[in-house]
């Protein structure tokens, strides 16, 4: 085993130095989501002008996912469909790309368009991508290209991450002049993990 040291510390070396951006972005993210009040101080959202519009015509008979996505390619607008309510006077959605958010009124008697969007900022934008792809809306969650594409990449990420923990073990396992601290964090790890499921679940 001793044999592979020497590739497992490079890969450990360089795949680390690619995963810490993500890392970073990570973490602003973490913040992003648990201070929302001091995000509004500091990056308040920013509403802009609406938009009205008219449509030549909107798909009736079609399921309301392809209806949303044919209106929004009318439209110009790029970005994942969040969800869609749809009555007989109206069809109207979000679509989101990460710091934008527009909403989508279509009257379907007249096809009439109301755009409503928010400049959400970058920083909120990294808590949408936190966030996505979640557990929520399966059924049309990723029906843009972009999701599709940051759902691939997130995978991805995760797995070196796994490779990351994996191979700084098989390094620590060898560099016995780190064994005893190594062997002390590890323990220490242990120790916060499981206060913190504790403090979760009491």
């Amino acid at each position: 085993m001793k044999k592979y040291f020497p590739h497992v510390r490079t890969l450990h070396l360089y795949i680390g130095l690619f995963l810490s951006p993500l890392i970073i972005i990570f973490s602003i993210s973490v913040l992003v989501l648990n201070h929302t009040e001091f995000l509004k101080q500091v990056s308040p959202v920013k509403v802009l002008p609406d938009i009205q519009t008219h449509l030549d015509s909107i798909p009736n008979d079609t399921s309301d996912l392809v209806t949303a996505k044919l209106i929004i390619a009318k439209l110009g607008i790029k970005g994942e469909i969040e969800y869609i309510q749809r009555n007989a006077d109206q069809i109207s959605f979000p679509v989101s790309l990460p710091g934008l958010r527009s909403i989508v009124k279509v009257d379907r008697h007249t096809n009439e368009v109301l755009i409503t969007q928010q400049n959400e900022g970058s920083l909120r934008a990294t808590g949408y991508l936190h966030k996505m792809p979640g557990p929520h809306n399966v059924k049309i969650r990723g029906n843009s290209q972009l999701i599709k594409n940051w759902a691939f990449w997130a995978d991805t990420f995760v797995y070196l991450l796994i490779f990351l923990s994996a191979s700084g073990t098989f390094l620590w396992y060898f560099l016995k002049a780190e064994r005893s601290m190594g062997t002390y964090a590890i323990i220490l790890g242990v120790i916060s993990f499981t206060c913190l499921l504790f403090l979760l679940f009491k």
